[in-house]
């Protein structure tokens, strides 16, 4: 039940999200008790930015909101990704990947992944997603990463630790 709430919730976190001002809480319904955890700043802005240089292309700039939902028996983590870049040039990615998880004492107990269509659109959100039930309260919390691998760079693919909630 919970889960269904937060998908809907996310879609409303992303309109929030890509105007790239203030992040707000998604509220829990009377019906749930359900605590809301983000990895922002005290201004609730970001903490994980980043802005990826692209060879012979213009830059990209990556905000990625991760937020830990604890409802007790039922956690779920919600990590949304923007981007947001001039102009539309080809390839610029030949990997990207983002990943989020529901972690019990640093164990990851599910994975959310997801494929955004950073080269098809200039700029666009989408989220991952993992959720996991369990009695034991303790110790729980969400984290996430991005793997990416820069077209034409001859790099090979970087991971972005993203910072999670504690």
């Amino acid at each position: 039940m919970l889960g269904k709430k937060l998908r809907r919730g996310a879609v409303a976190g992303l309109m929030l999200i890509s105007s790239l001002t203030a992040i707000e809480t998604i509220a829990p319904t009377a019906a749930s008790a359900a605590t809301q955890y983000c990895a922002t700043t005290p201004d609730q802005s970001s903490i994980n930015n980043k802005t990826i240089a692209l060879p012979g292309k213009p830059d990209i700039r990556l905000t990625v909101v991760l937020c830990f939902y604890n409802e007790v028996g039922f956690y779920q983590t919600v990590e949304w990704i923007n981007w947001n870049s001039t102009a539309d040039l080809g390839t610029r990615f030949n990997d990207f990947v983002a990943k989020a998880w529901v972690q019990k004492s640093n164990v990851n107990k599910c994975t959310g992944t997801e494929y955004p269509s950073v080269n098809s659109y200039n700029s666009g959100s989408t989220d991952a997603q993992c959720s996991w039930k369990s009695a034991d309260t303790s110790g729980m919390s969400g984290d996430g990463e991005i793997v990416y691998d820069v077209a034409d760079d001859g790099l090979g693919a970087f991971t972005w630790n993203l910072t999670g909630t504690s």
